[in-house]
Parts: structure tokens; C-alpha cells; sequence
């Protein structure tokens, strides 16, 4: 599975009962559509399973993070933002 997310090398640290899907977005290149971004986020949740949700840059403001965090916070689903690394680059 490619990510550009996160390396192979990180990937490789996931445990081995563990899930990994692909839902990105790319210009002109969507793998789902975000109302099947939602509800597979909450049939997971629903079915028990701790979700992780790995986003790009700021995702409350650029990746639909609040949007999804909202859809399952409706459903009574708990749900947690944990800010990662963003990477600015300054060109002058």
C-alpha cells in the first residue's frame, strides 16, 4: 500500500490485525466520496474498533477533519483531534 502520507517505514509499524484503507483525495482524483469516507468511518467506530484517521496539513481546515469529526459526534460517536507535525516551508 502506498501512502504519501506517511513512509513505508512507519507503515511497517502498524500492528498486524490492523486495517489500513486508502480515502485520500488528489486534484481530479477522489478514491470515495466523502458521504462513503463518513459512513465507513462509523460503521468501524460502531462496530468497536478504534479509528484512526490519518489527514494531510491542517485537516480542520483544509481535510474536511471537522466535517467528519461533526458527522460522528451527531451518531454519539467520541471522537479526538491529535495534531501531528506540519511540515511550512518558507520560500523567499
Amino acid at each position: 500500500m502506498s501512502l504519501w502520507l506517511v513512509s513505508n517505514a512507519v507503515l511497517d509499524l502498524v500492528g498486524p490485525y490492523a486495517m489500513l484503507l486508502y480515502v485520500g483525495k488528489t486534484a481530479g482524483y477522489h478514491s470515495r466520496i466523502q458521504e462513503e469516507i463518513h459512513e465507513l468511518l462509523l460503521s468501524f467506530a460502531e462496530a468497536g474498533a478504534n479509528v484512526v484517521r490519518l489527514k494531510g496539513g491542517d485537516p480542520l481546515v483544509f481535510g474536511r477533519g471537522g466535517e467528519e469529526m461533526d458527522f460522528l459526534q451527531q451518531q454519539g460517536i467520541q471522537v479526538e483531534a491529535i495534531p501531528g507535525m506540519v511540515l511550512y516551508i518558507d520560500l523567499l
